[in-house]
C-alpha cells in the first residue's frame, strides 16, 4: 500500500477530516449534508460549490463531495489504479508508469496518491498530477509564473485556488521524453521554495 510521510490513505483521510472539523466547526458528515442539499448535483459541481463558496481545500471538498455521494472517500491505492486504467485505457497504463517513474527520480520526497480520477504528485503540496483520458494522459504541471507555450496547455476549468493551471497531453511513451521530464523537474523545484 502507498504511504505518504508515513501515512496510509485511511490515515490521511482522519488527518483531512479532523483538520476540517477544527478549521470549519463541522465534520465531513455534516458538510455532505450540506452539499447535497445546497450544491449541484455532480461530483464536479459539488467540489466547485465547496472550494468557491466555503473557500475549502481542493482535497476536503473532493472528500465530502465523495461522502455525500455515499463513497467511504480513499480506498486502496492498488484497486483505484487497477479501475482507473481498465478497459480501454489499459494502454496508457504504461504510460502512466513512466511518467511516475521519472517523477519518483526527482527524489526521495516525492509522494504519490492515488484518487478516483487521478494520481496526484506531492512534495510539500501538489506539483503535479496525472489523468488518464480516452485516448491519452494528461499531465498537468503547477508551473506559476509560465504561460502556455509548445507542449504546455492550459487546464480548463480552473479556479484561482487551483495550483495546476497547465497540462502536457501525452499518447504515447515515447512523449515522456527530456522536455516532459524537464517540466516535471521545474514543477518539482517550485514547490521547494
Amino acid at each position: 500500500m502507498l504511504t505518504t510521510m508515513g501515512k496510509t490513505p485511511s490515515e490521511m483521510q482522519a488527518a483531512i477530516a479532523a483538520n476540517l472539523k477544527r478549521r470549519t466547526g463541522k465534520s465531513v458528515e455534516e458538510w455532505a449534508d450540506e452539499a447535497r442539499r445546497f450544491a449541484p448535483a455532480s461530483r464536479r459541481g459539488r467540489v466547485g460549490w465547496l472550494i468557491t463558496e466555503h473557500g475549502l481545500p481542493r482535497t476536503a471538498a473532493s472528500m465530502i463531495a465523495a461522502s455525500a455521494e455515499g463513497e467511504a472517500g480513499y480506498s486502496d491505492p492498488a484497486a483505484l489504479l487497477a479501475a482507473m486504467f481498465a478497459g480501454p485505457r489499459a494502454a496508457l497504463r504504461p504510460i502512466y508508469d513512466d511518467i511516475v517513474k521519472a517523477a519518483k527520480a526527482l527524489g526521495g520526497d516525492v509522494q504519490i496518491l492515488t484518487c478516483r480520477t487521478q494520481v496526484t504528485l506531492r512534495r510539500r503540496r501538489q506539483f503535479a498530477w496525472i489523468k488518464p483520458g480516452a485516448a491519452r494522459l494528461d499531465l498537468g504541471l503547477a508551473l506559476t509564473g509560465v504561460t502556455p507555450e509548445g507542449r504546455l496547455l492550459p487546464v480548463g476549468g480552473t479556479n484561482e485556488q487551483d495550483r495546476v493551471r497547465l497540462r502536457i497531453a501525452v499518447a504515447a511513451r515515447d512523449e515522456v521524453d527530456a522536455e516532459l521530464k524537464r517540466w516535471l523537474k521545474t514543477a518539482y523545484d517550485l514547490d521547494e521554495r
